[in-house]
């Protein structure tokens, strides 16, 4: 049986590498971006669908069509430069849209998430918390 991996942001640096070693493991990667920053060149390891965090009718339609066994979320906009001049966009764009990705991956009755940081925030964050890290968990 095939496994579908969904990768959100998969036509960019950091999700293509991610869909190249997906590929590598015998998973199909099927990468899911707006191409607001990525390359569509990219997308070379697994079907390409065009679409954005903020539609969920069309995150619905993908997640029927390749009933992925888990979702990497590698989607962002992350210009540091922009993101101070307009951290509402940022925000609309990232929290939101993460959250409309999640909400769907659920829907599906997918439980395998992977969310990675961008690593950067529209405003100072007033305080490190540190965690410890005790092994992926499902939703």
């Amino acid at each position: 049986m095939t496994k579908h991996i969904l990768v959100t942001g998969g036509a960019g640096y950091i999700g293509s590498h991610a869909c190249k070693v997906l590929k590598a493991a015998g998973y199909v990667p099927v990468t899911y971006d707006n191409l607001a920053t990525g390359w569509r060149d990219a997308v070379r390891f697994g079907p390409f669908e065009k679409g954005d965090l903020a539609d969920r009718a069309r995150l619905d339609e993908v997640f029927a069509r390749w009933q992925p066994v888990a979702v990497m979320h590698f989607a962002a906009i992350s210009l540091v430069g922009d993101a101070m001049r307009d951290p509402g966009s940022y925000w609309r764009v990232n929290v939101l849209g993460a959250l409309n990705l999640i909400e769907a991956t659920i829907a599906a009755g997918c439980r395998d998430f992977v969310f990675s940081s961008i690593s950067t925030s529209p405003a100072p964050i007033p305080a490190a918390r540190s965690e410890s890290f005790t092994g992926p968990r499902r939703i």
